[in-house]
């Protein structure tokens, strides 16, 4: 998963939808410390029930917890 993160900016879910990960901040491709905080934001985000993925429902950005610990949003690709 990181793999295709640090490549594509996605994994292929994400390229068959075209969306990419991007940093929240600038808008670039995030760096790889922050692929690997997103990751791991993961098992944080499904601790409480799943909580923390559901959050994107609710929240104005559509991040999840994991996005927000690595200050990275999922967007569309103009391509």
């Amino acid at each position: 998963v990181i793999l295709f993160w640090v490549v594509k900016q996605a994994t292929p879910g994400k390229m068959a939808i075209s969306t990419k990960i991007v940093d929240a901040t600038t808008g670039l491709e995030p760096t790889p410390l922050q692929f690997i905080g997103r990751y791991l934001g993961y098992f944080v985000s499904f601790l409480p029930v799943g909580l923390g993925v559901f959050w994107l429902a609710f929240d104005k950005r559509k991040q999840g917890w994991h996005d927000k610990l690595a200050n990275t949003v999922v967007v569309r690709c103009k391509e």
